[in-house]
């Protein structure tokens, strides 16, 4: 097969999944679909963002710690 050939065949299976595609999600289960993947969408966008909110106090605890542990070092170095 040529790559003209593959090259059309390609974009002709593509056409034609994105048109079953698109004629799945105007049925009433394919907007059942949708509205189910907003939803999860939407739990994992609250998830992450939890996530991160954790993620953010650990780093900035480990900051704080560090700053502490490089002021008791200087002072022992002054100290020496």
């Amino acid at each position: 097969m040529s790559e003209n050939s593959k090259f059309i065949s390609g974009l002709l299976l593509g056409a034609l999944a994105g048109t079953a595609l698109a004629l799945y999600l105007n049925t009433d289960k394919g907007k059942e679909l949708l509205a189910s993947l907003n939803v999860e969408a939407d739990h994992l966008k609250e998830d992450a963002q939890e996530g991160y909110g954790h993620v953010k106090e650990g780093v900035e605890e480990l900051l704080t710690k560090a700053k502490n542990l490089v002021k008791e070092l200087e002072q022992k170095i002054a100290e020496a």
